[in-house]
């Protein structure tokens, strides 16, 4: 899957907002549960995925099935 430039840099940002939703998200949850966890979690990849994309890598390139979430999907 090639991805230009631009919609790269595009997905970068969108990246990055669902990265601060799921963060937002964690804080709702106690400390130590399983649902804080996985919410950082994601948005731990969420801005790995963003990093990666603003360095012209592409990060769902390997596997195609991936789910690649988009800005409704938290």
């Amino acid at each position: 899957m090639i991805i230009p430039r631009r919609q790269m840099a595009a997905l970068a940002v969108d990246r990055e907002i669902q990265a601060d939703r799921a963060l937002a998200d964690a804080n709702t949850y106690p400390d130590d549960s399983a649902e804080r966890r996985l919410a950082t979690q994601c948005a731990n990849e969420l801005r790995d995925h963003a990093d990666q994309l603003r360095r012209g890598i592409n990060p769902y390139e390997e596997d195609h099935t991936l789910w690649i979430p988009t800005a409704g999907d938290l």
